[in-house]
């Protein structure tokens, strides 16, 4: 009876920090991984994880069980796409290893979320969670939440919904004081803006500090350069989008201001209406950028940016319903109620449609994708390291 003492790294930082490409089968390719992890980033606990399976996979030999180590890696993009491979290559441990059971070796919860879809495929006897020892001081409790706030994907999930109502908050406490100053000129107001603008500055500050947005602004940046130097067609039509939506705002900022006696729902709910279109054509015409630059650079049709196109026509057309029920709900003004409903089937068709598109389309490269992968299993896999 065969056992497998099975490590899983579902965001994938031995190929992302190691550059090693799993699965890794047998003690020597995952004392390799480990090593190599902990060479390259001797805080990951990852290292500590595999190096423990190794220990372990060491112990039970000297014990006389017949026992083999592997360690499955998934994608930098946790969810579907790193289980997926994680499955393939779970399929392909079972396979050369032809094991009867497994020991999961894990450092916490997120690994863990591909157990069951391990436990579908082989007999699971035991879980063995590995600990970091840490020092139990304040400086010690200080450094590990620096570490955390470090990592991109814990300050995405902690601060990403402080930030969101810190800025909504901030925005609707300073939203009526904003316009009384607008309208009136009396620099008293000043003083009690400060409380919401503070707030939502303090918002924005968090959403950048959580998602590298000074560092995407500078990748940007960088495109935008290689788009100019290179001749990219989009480039033109990307201006024209960015210069429609700032138009469109002030637009809607100037119906918002000349409103008078209107409380301050149905200001937001004109400025939305106000923007509405012209947001959606702004869009538009960036698709049309992207549709352009592909084409005249493959000479191929950019299905995507068609169903782009549909589905934010369809957005349009069920927020403009949207719009419109809730002006007729609270008699603002006449609206046809017909015209709702033409409004919102048509959005929910279009979208409907514009699905349906993408499915035809991208289902019919999925099959290609698939003949080609069945091509590929017969071939030797070179991504596969078997040490024994």
């Amino acid at each position: 009876m065969k056992t497998l003492i099975l490590c899983v790294d579902r965001d994938d930082d031995i190929g992302a920090k190691a550059h090693l490409a799993g699965p890794f089968i047998g003690r020597e390719a995952n004392f390799e991984a480990g090593t190599a992890l902990a060479l390259a980033d001797p805080e990951d606990p990852d290292s500590n994880t595999v190096l423990s399976a190794v220990s372990m996979y060491d112990e039970l030999s000297r014990r006389g069980m017949d026992v083999q180590i592997a360690t499955i890696v998934g994608s930098q993009n946790v969810g579907i796409e790193s289980d997926t491979i994680l499955s393939q290559q779970l399929e392909k441990v079972i396979e050369v290893v032809k094991a009867d059971r497994a020991i999961l070796v894990s450092n916490g919860a997120e690994d863990e979320y591909f157990y069951p879809v391990i436990s579908s495929r082989i007999k699971i006897d035991s879980v063995r969670r590995v600990f970091i020892k840490q020092t139990p001081t304040v400086e010690g409790v200080y450094y590990i939440l620096l570490k955390t706030l470090r990592d991109k994907k814990m300050r995405r999930k902690l601060f990403a919904p402080i930030s969101a109502i810190l800025m909504v908050y901030g925005f609707f406490l300073m939203f009526s004081d904003v316009l009384n100053l607008t309208r009136t000129g009396n620099p008293g107001y000043i003083s009690d803006i400060a409380p919401g603008l503070i707030t939502f500055v303090i918002g924005v500050y968090l959403i950048w500090y959580a998602y590298d947005l000074g560092d995407a602004l500078k990748k940007g940046s960088a495109t935008v350069w290689r788009a100019i130097r290179s001749g990219s067609q989009m480039l033109p039509f990307a201006i024209v989008s960015a210069v429609m939506v700032i138009l469109g705002i002030l637009y809607a900022a100037s119906t918002v201001i000349t409103a008078r006696g209107v409380p301050p729902q149905i200001l937001l709910l004109l400025f939305v209406s106000s923007f509405l279109w012209i947001g959606i054509f702004a869009a538009f015409v960036l698709e049309v950028g992207r549709f352009t630059n592909i084409y005249i650079g493959t000479r191929e049709i950019s299905w995507s940016s068609i169903t782009a196109g549909l589905m934010f026509l369809a957005i349009g057309l069920i927020i403009q319903g949207a719009i419109d029920s809730i002006k007729l709900i609270y008699h603002l003004v006449p609206v046809n109620t017909a015209l709702i409903v033409v409004e919102i089937i048509a959005g929910v068709l279009t979208a409907m449609f514009g699905g349906l598109l993408n499915v035809a389309v991208h289902g019919s490269k999925g099959v290609e994708g698939v003949a080609k992968q069945d091509d590929a299993r017969d071939a030797p896999d070179a991504g596969t390291q078997v040490l024994k």
